[in-house]
């Protein structure tokens, strides 16, 4: 029997509720169920925007202008790229946006990190290890960073494009920055007084390292070589040609077989192996033609820098035998290496980290944190979606692990900002029940 009420005008509510119920009813939600359900208010107007409560992206594109700037406006231990990100991940957990499916895996490897930092109470002077809180923190936030991407990257349908496209920009912007520095301070070495590392005639850009800035460069150049062989537009070829010249300018090796781990995949993936190859084959060619007189330290034969990394990896596996199911505690490694190699000085920008993010993962969070973390890696491949954006991040991600053997690059802030926004526009639109 019909009801006899007769509602004179439905509201706006009643009309989110009522699509509510049909999009339950028929296992697919309208557009305004799904506002509903996200807590995005409808329109109460003819002709009003409907608010965004993940601010249009302000704080994502904030990173991303900050981004290219790298170690130059750090002050003291505190870096505005942590700041802006830290601002992104307070705005998702107050706001309650929605959370990408994968987000559980992350949280894992976050709970093994706190447990192992918790445990380090006992191996070191507590005064000492609350100051390794503070980066357990910040990976915190940029895992829920990476809730603050997915949700602007799904509220269009042209911001995927956005931020790939922006990405890119950063990377020929910081290279660009970095040839400022060649031609004005070709050496580094005034900077020796706060803890960095003496380069000459090598581009080391605003991050004051050339194989943090090489690696920056290789992603740009993976967006790039994919845009390329889409498109065959010239502009690309360019901006290739540009990130490939400034590469080898880093003269850093690591970078040079992140490029090629990369490229391999993208040729793969595109099935565009002649392109790929001649990238591969012009960066060699320019890497054979690069001028290595002006200093032992540029030739690529030099084997100071190899010992020392071995060096490393000895003492790396040393503090991890005394530790090895939960490891030593999230970035407690300056107080490991005090504690059971030497004295290493605490001032070097180096001491807090390991040539291997594989070893450092080992040493700080052991066996357990190095189980969760490749499981996590597995399981979010399964969630990805297929198209050109996974192809970047797959191949992005090849490269950077080939570098994370020869550098703490996973944990440097700078990539995982960037690897949590490849990451959010590459994952479906699936959010956590």
């Amino acid at each position: 029997m019909n009801s006899i009420f007769i509602p004179l005008r439905e509201t706006p509510r009643a009309l989110a509720r009522g699509s509510e119920r049909r999009a339950f009813r028929f296992g697919r939600a309208s557009p305004e169920a799904l506002q509903a359900a996200r807590g995005i208010p409808l329109p109460t107007k003819r002709g009003e925007k409907i608010p965004r409560p993940w601010g249009r992206g302000s704080f994502i594109f904030l990173f991303l202008a900050v981004f290219p700037l790298g170690q130059i406006i750090r002050i003291g231990i505190l870096q505005p790229i942590d700041v802006i990100v830290g601002m992104a991940a307070i705005y998702s957990l107050v706001k309650r946006l929605p959370r990408p499916i994968i987000f559980k895996y992350l949280e894992n490897f976050l709970f093994i990190a706190a447990a192992s930092w918790i445990f380090s109470l006992f191996l070191f002077p507590q005064v000492e290890v609350a100051y390794g809180v503070l980066y357990l923190f910040r990976l915190a936030a940029y895992f829920y960073f990476l809730i603050y991407v997915w949700n602007f990257a799904n509220a269009k349908k042209g911001n995927r494009k956005l931020l790939i496209s922006s990405l890119l920009i950063v990377s020929v912007t910081s290279a660009f920055f970095g040839w400022i520095q060649f031609v004005w301070v070709p050496s580094l070495k005034p900077f020796l007084v706060w803890g960095w590392d003496e380069h000459l005639f090598r581009l080391v850009g605003t991050f004051l390292d050339p194989t943090y800035l090489g690696l920056i460069i290789v992603f740009g150049l993976l967006i790039s070589m994919a845009r390329f062989t889409e498109t065959l537009k010239k502009q690309y070829l360019f901006i290739v040609m540009f990130l490939l010249i400034s590469l080898a300018f880093t003269y850093s090796r690591a970078s040079y077989l992140a490029f090629l781990a990369g490229a391999v995949f993208t040729g793969i993936y595109k099935r565009k192996l002649k392109i790929v190859a001649f990238g591969i084959l012009t960066l060699l060619v320019l890497v054979l033609l690069l001028p290595t007189s002006a200093s032992p330290v540029l030739r690529l034969t030099r084997s100071f820098s190899a010992v020392g990394r071995i060096e490393n990896y000895k003492d790396a596996f040393q503090i991890f035998s005394k530790s090895p199911v939960i490891g030593i505690g999230y970035d407690n490694l300056c107080l490991a290496y005090q504690k059971y190699i030497g004295i290493r000085s605490l001032s070097s920008h180096a001491c807090s980290g390991s040539d291997s993010s594989i070893l450092f993962i080992l040493a700080t969070t052991g066996i357990a944190g190095f189980l969760v973390f490749v499981f996590s890696v597995i399981q979010i491949s399964n969630f990805l979606q297929a198209g050109d954006k996974v192809q970047v991040l797959t191949s992005t991600f090849a490269s950077l692990l080939i570098h994370s053997l020869f550098a703490n690059s996973m944990f440097y802030p700078w990539i995982m900002g960037w690897m949590m926004i490849l990451l959010g526009i590459s994952l479906g639109r699936k959010a956590e029940s």
